[in-house]
């Protein structure tokens, strides 16, 4: 038997440190009863630079993200969901055409898979292809196996927006906020369009809605007030407004109230003399 040498020995266990050290995956472990399959080992390997790309996502750095889906798509071509993040790495990264192709692959795997026909649906509307962006998020939406339909709804509002179709606009603002109830975008998207459109009652009922589940945005109570004030609700408005001046501790917001405040006493003594002449014109 040849016998090696003891310093070589030692030498073996510190090459697999270094291999995970230098961004390569741990090595296999052998097959057996108590080893790994073979699709375990490609699984884990796969695995392992599927994490990188997701903290390279995390880091803005789109560049390595994308080298690291590739060596994960290159391992393991059967897993949809490293085409969908390849694909998502692509499309923030601007690669629209390389993004495309990714989350079709990732489609050929998983037909019924929710978050690609969202995603295409961001590709597209981002890509300019407002029609098949259309399709996808729409797609999206009605999917009811797909958890995050709420998202596809407000994105498609913003499309139909996009094309002046604000019926459906409202509409869909509406329908992701029933399959979420605290969606915060949403929400204040819906205020802040009725405040827009005068609609001040439809307005309310969305501010307050927000401000029951985040009762601590002073930015919002400070626009809720500023609705009532254009509504001529000014005693509920002030109301509002001295609440928030004595509990806040955030002196830029005690800064605003006043302001409003001030606004608001003007616009009251405006209103109050607008009535008066109308009240001296009939007589």
């Amino acid at each position: 038997m040849v016998k090696l040498n003891r310093k070589i020995l030692l030498l073996f266990p510190l090459i697999g440190l270094f291999s995970c050290v230098n961004g390569r995956p741990p090595a296999p472990e052998g097959g057996g009863e108590f080893g790994q399959t073979n699709q375990q080992a490609v699984e884990k390997a796969a695995d392992f630079f599927n994490k990188l790309g997701l903290a390279a996502i995390g880091e803005a750095n789109y560049a390595k993200a994308i080298a690291n889906f590739k060596r994960a798509v290159q391992i393991n071509p059967r897993d949809p969901e490293l085409w969908k993040n390849l694909g998502e790495a692509y499309m923030l990264a601007h690669f629209y055409k390389k993004a495309e192709q990714s989350f079709r692959r990732a489609l050929v795997l998983k037909p019924d898979y929710g978050e690609v026909y969202y995603d295409l649906g961001i590709l597209y509307s981002q890509w300019g292809k407002d029609k098949e962006a259309l399709k996808w998020l729409t797609k999206a939406a009605n999917l009811d196996t797909y958890g995050e339909r709420y998202k596809a709804f407000y994105q498609l509002a913003h499309l139909y927006k996009k094309l002046g179709k604000e019926k459906e606009y409202e509409q869909n603002l509406k329908r992701a906020i029933d399959l979420f109830p605290r969606y915060r975008e949403a929400l204040l998207e819906l205020a802040h369009y009725y405040t827009s459109k005068g609609r001040y009652k439809e307005a309310e009922r969305y501010y307050l809605t927000y401000l029951t589940f985040y009762p601590n945005d002073e930015g919002v109570i400070l626009a809720y007030a500023e609705m009532l004030a254009k509504a001529k609700n000014f005693q509920k408005a002030k109301k509002i407004l001295k609440n928030l001046i004595d509990t806040s501790q955030n002196p830029q917001t005690i800064d605003r109230a006043y302001k409003l405040v001030q606004k608001i006493l003007v616009m009251e003594a405006e209103e109050k003399l607008k009535q008066l002449r109308e009240k001296r014109g009939k007589n």
